[in-house]
């Protein structure tokens, strides 16, 4: 008997944190060029699996941080309807690039999870997922960022086309 449908969440944040640690550019974004293995240092240090704000105000960190849902398709039931949401957050003191620069932190790593989650099927089911939605994320006076929302179907089994 095969895994109940749910497990593939936990799947699918696997490979979102993998492709996270995978891209040069965010590894260098989230300050950690310099670490010799990314993957032990990025995951639930810099980046978390669900909405994330540190508690201390004096944190000023940056992070990229996700979630998921998953429905089915009301209009087609063979499907499910998955959107992932990154938390692309930063305390207001980092903001800037750097002092010289008029670039945000936060808009850089959005254009790089656009152009990692947009052009590759991340999460391997035959589908890349599509930006819908890149909004201000505040969650704290004194964090800003941005909330992107991407969507993908799949269908409702997780099988894949030719599977």
């Amino acid at each position: 008997m095969g895994k109940a449908r749910s497990y593939e969440i936990i799947e699918y944040r696997k490979k979102i944190f993998q492709a996270i640690v995978d891209s040069p550019e965010l590894v260098k974004l989230l300050g950690e060029e310099d670490s010799e293995d990314p993957a032990e240092t990025i995951p639930y240090n810099k980046s978390f699996p669900h909405e994330f704000v540190p508690d201390t105000i004096t944190s000023t960190d940056k992070y990229v941080n996700f979630d998921m849902v998953a429905y089915l398709d009301t209009k087609n039931n063979v499907f499910k309807d998955i959107t992932v949401y990154f938390y692309v957050v930063c305390h207001k003191a980092v903001v800037r690039m750097d002092k010289h620069s008029l670039d945000l932190w936060y808009d850089k790593v959005t254009c790089a999870l656009d152009d990692i989650f947009s052009q590759s099927d991340i999460l391997g089911i035959g589908n890349t997922m599509q930006l819908v939605s890149n909004v201000p994320y505040l969650p704290h006076k004194d964090f800003k960022g941005r909330l992107l929302k991407f969507t993908v179907k799949d269908f409702k089994n997780g099988a894949k086309y030719g599977a």
